[in-house]
């Protein structure tokens, strides 16, 4: 199983359970109005999440197995020019592609570390 990770809230995911669809492209912003659903690559997470997300405790990671996804998926380079290729979403994530979830844990400085079950996971 190939495996990317979309990360979200507790609230978002719980939304997208009640609807039946996750509809989330960031944090921040909505699908509708990025046109696609950001996520990283298993060994993108960490890196990410310190850098945009050290200032919040409440990140929830899904599981996203990527053969299970629906909507089109499109490695592509970040638009921050940084280096690698991120998948992105291009529609509604149906929920049964998400098969497991994970919160990340920081150290006493306040960065993200290293998840064991993610560095398990193949790409």
């Amino acid at each position: 199983m190939r495996t990317i990770i979309i990360t979200t809230t507790d609230k978002f995911w719980e939304e997208a359970l009640e609807k039946g669809a996750y509809a989330q492209s960031t944090i921040d912003s909505t699908l509708d109005e990025v046109g696609f659903i950001h996520a990283t690559n298993p060994d993108q997470v960490v890196p990410m999440l310190n850098r945009h997300f050290t200032n919040r405790d409440d990140i929830l990671l899904l599981l996203v197995d990527i053969d299970k996804v629906k909507p089109e998926i499109k490695f592509e380079a970040p638009l921050s020019g940084g280096a690698g290729l991120f998948p992105h979403i291009y529609g509604p994530l149906n929920i049964g592609a998400v098969y497991g979830t994970s919160r990340p844990n920081k150290d006493a400085s306040g960065n993200f570390t290293e998840l064991e079950e993610l560095t398990k996971i193949v790409p």
